[in-house]
């Protein structure tokens, strides 16, 4: 029992070494459209998410704006993923065979909120963000209502059954929030002498926990369109986001940075804005005006 312990202690010091790896080459594409937003509570409110508060010259009173305006919340989920080890390769010193396992657990412990954060994108045409509207929608009520803008561009039409989309990756506060209440951890079962279920099941359990949610930010950071992706309509969306006002009919001074398209669209994306001449030799005004990220969460 004492040469079965020691290869399974040694093995999960091992494991770890091998699962921290596995988390250092772990691309976290959600980064790059969501910020991470550390959570203390069961759900965390963002009902401040409609203003963007600028500095105007200090004329009387100071003019105060309001943030809690809205009822948005988001509830942290529970996450995990368990593997069984046979007790017997422990004991036939086998168990060097399930290295590379961790570390695909590591790269999957900090790469899991990439489907959630790409997911919204899908789901945002018809899930709801602060104001009680989708996320892409051409209703979003401005200031007390009076008025709508649209970050949607679309005519029900759609190009090659995919959607794209242009984002405002430059801000502290990105269109996504990925909340994070608990990072993943490793943990283990390991003992054979004190758990259960290695003595009902002879293996030992290694397992990924973890807690946290996606959820939206600021609409206005986004824009979503169902129309072929060429020239004229990228142009179209560009000008609908950089020209878009805050509540007081200021300038928001939005600047795309980033066009993500799912792989179907990939060819159309570098033609928009990744090539450098266009048919006939003319230079391409859009030439990496954004850059490009060909998502496959998108598909």
């Amino acid at each position: 029992m004492n040469d079965l312990k020691s290869r399974v202690i040694g093995a999960s010091t091992a494991f770890n070494a091998r699962f921290d790896k596995g988390v250092e080459l772990a691309l976290t594409d959600y980064t790059k459209i969501a910020t991470v937003i550390p959570s203390q509570t069961s759900t965390t409110g963002y009902g401040f998410l409609d203003r963007f508060p600028k500095i105007r010259e200090w004329l009387g009173d100071r003019e105060i704006n309001k943030l809690q305006n809205h009822n948005y919340q988001i509830p942290n989920r529970k996450f995990e993923a368990t593997i069984g080890i046979p007790r017997e390769d422990y004991e036939d010193n086998d168990y060097g065979k399930y290295s590379p396992v961790f570390e695909d657990m590591g790269r999957e412990a900090s790469e899991f909120p990439n489907e959630h954060i790409f997911g919204l994108l899908k789901t945002g045409f018809t899930e709801l963000c602060f104001d009680g509207k989708p996320f892409f929608s051409d209703k979003h009520p401005v200031g007390r209502g009076e008025i709508n803008q649209s970050n949607l561009f679309s005519d029900g039409t759609k190009a090659n059954g995919s959607a794209w989309y242009l984002i405002d990756a430059s801000r502290a506060l990105k269109p996504l929030i990925w909340q994070e209440r608990t990072k993943p951890e490793l943990e283990a079962k390991n003992n054979p002498a004190e758990s259960d279920h290695v003595f009902m099941h002879d293996e030992i359990l290694y397992g990924i926990r973890a807690r946290g949610n996606a959820g939206f930010s600021s609409w206005q950071l986004a824009a979503a369109s169902h129309k072929a992706l060429n020239t004229d309509n990228f142009n179209a969306v560009y000008k609908m986001m950089t020209s878009r006002k805050d509540h007081q009919n200021r300038p928001m001074h939005i600047r795309p940075t980033l066009l993500i398209v799912p792989p179907s669209l990939r060819q159309q994306a570098y033609e928009v804005v990744l090539k450098e001449k266009i048919d006939g030799g003319d230079s391409n005004i859009n030439f990496n005006i954004v850059d490009v990220y060909v998502c496959p969460y998108l598909e």
